[in-house]
């Protein structure tokens, strides 16, 4: 796939939607349940009633949902938690948890202005969407009577870059433009390749894995940004958009 039909490929089988209803922000958190409890038990299920992943920064974030159009499954997920104004003491979920890591000097939550910074967060690809041709099927990863075609599935790697570039429109319509990520540094690397000069700012740690801290202008991200990369930004963006048009709301506020 070429970068003049990467953008409108994938919009052929999938759509970006803003999770603004209890209801779709209901189907993010059974992505995340699927994904972080019962295929890599980083939550325990007991503690996820109704079989939703939830936490106490979902209030405080602003969340995105990728949906396979034909058969309506959720795909996969992301948000972006933001500081609120009425409590700029809060810290981003990586200063609570993993803030002992970050050892930059300047680039560091702590030294820039709190309403302007935010965390990009609970990204994931539901297993349906990660399994490679040949791989076994699983029943987590099984949704009744979801036949894929080979030039279907060949869009699934997209996915993740989708849900980052879904993660940058968030920061550039909440006006949250100093940003921050724990990611794997295989990924931060892909990232990298594809325009988006993610820095590390502190220590790889064990988190859920080898994890490190990064950080990211929104300005630089979409000043270097690769061109296949920028053909999904547009389409995620005009989608991301055209939900916050409808219903009415500043997400800067």
């Amino acid at each position: 796939m070429n970068a003049v039909p990467l953008g409108t490929h994938f919009q052929n089988y999938f759509q970006v939607r803003l999770a603004y209803t209890p209801e779709l922000i209901e189907r993010v958190q059974q992505v995340r349940y699927d994904v972080y409890c019962r295929e890599f038990h980083y939550e325990r299920e007991e503690n996820c009633p109704g079989g939703l992943e939830k936490d106490e920064y979902d209030r405080y974030a602003v969340h995105c949902l990728v949906v396979h159009k034909a058969s309506d499954t959720s795909a996969g997920c992301v948000r972006l938690v933001r500081v609120p104004p009425h409590d700029t003491g809060l810290p981003l979920p990586l200063e609570k948890f993993c803030g002992h890591s970050l050892t930059h000097a300047t680039l560091h939550p702590a030294r820039l202005p709190r309403t302007g910074i935010s965390e990009i967060s609970r990204l994931a690809v539901h297993t349906t969407f990660r399994r490679r041709p040949g791989e076994s099927e699983s029943p987590l990863g099984r949704v009744s009577g979801l036949e894929i075609t080979e030039i279907e599935r060949r869009t699934f790697p997209l996915i993740s870059l989708v849900l980052f570039a879904a993660a940058t429109v968030l920061t550039l319509l909440t006006q949250r433009k100093d940003v921050f990520v724990m990611v794997e540094p295989r990924l931060a690397t892909r990232l990298q390749g594809a325009g988006l000069p993610f820095v590390q700012v502190g220590d790889l740690l064990d988190y859920h894995g080898d994890r490190a801290p990064y950080y990211i202008h929104t300005d630089h991200a979409l000043e270097n940004m690769k061109e296949e990369l920028r053909a999904l930004y547009d389409f995620v963006y005009e989608s991301l958009k055209a939900d916050v048009d409808q219903v009415g709301i500043n997400l800067a506020q």
